[in-house]
């Protein structure tokens, strides 16, 4: 008469076993997902040590923090981070300073040579066409928009909003982790504003 118990208990203790492995995997997939959208900021044009990229729906709005492909003969092997400040229909103009106008108001300069030493031209003045965004950054230092080698951005280039993370003292997460100061270091030319991808640890090789 006990066999039947124990042969029933046994079931049982497997099939949690089961469950809670199940359960694990899961955990790790999610883990795996989320790590998966964490980008690290290899980036000094602003504070934050890393990015979570969520996914946009629908055209990005005015003032949003996104994550964009810059052009493909940069060569860049990363995704860069800035901020839409010109909507299809704006109109950008770069003065004889170079400043540079977006629908009358001044958001940057275009500096005359990048921290690499190569010559940067500044984007060409006109209407931002349907299906394009001008994407900036604050820091003078910045790769964006205002240089025609990356000008306005494809809405197809877009690949999601961004959101800072929070400081982790404790891990050595607290602030950027890029010194401008190691473009000099590298080999070849570099861009000077950039967001590792999670799978490259801190201080890594591009």
């Amino acid at each position: 008469m006990k066999a039947p118990r124990i042969a029933s208990h046994g079931r049982g203790k497997r099939e949690r076993g089961h469950a809670a492995l199940v359960l694990l995997l899961g955990l790790l997939a999610l883990w795996l997902t989320i790590l998966s959208l964490v980008h690290f900021n290899a980036s000094w044009s602003d504070d934050a040590w890393g990015y979570l990229r969520l996914p946009l729906f629908g055209d990005p709005d005015f003032g949003a923090t996104v994550m964009f492909e810059p052009p493909d003969d940069l060569g860049s092997p990363v995704p860069y981070l800035k901020t839409v400040r010109g909507l299809p229909g704006a109109a950008v103009a770069v003065d004889a300073d170079g400043t540079v106008w977006v629908d009358g108001t001044a958001i940057g300069r275009v500096k005359p040579n990048a921290l690499d030493g190569r010559r940067l031209e500044p984007v060409a003045s006109g209407t931002i066409p349907a299906g394009f965004y001008y994407l900036h950054a604050d820091h003078p230092d910045s790769h964006d928009s205002r240089y025609a080698e990356i000008g306005l951005v494809p809405r197809s280039r877009i690949l999601g909003r961004a959101v800072a993370l929070p400081d982790i003292p404790w891990l050595g997460l607290d602030g950027p982790l890029a010194d401008p100061r190691n473009i000099h270091a590298e080999p070849g030319p570099a861009p000077p504003d950039a967001i590792l991808p999670h799978a490259m640890l801190p201080g890594a090789s591009r």
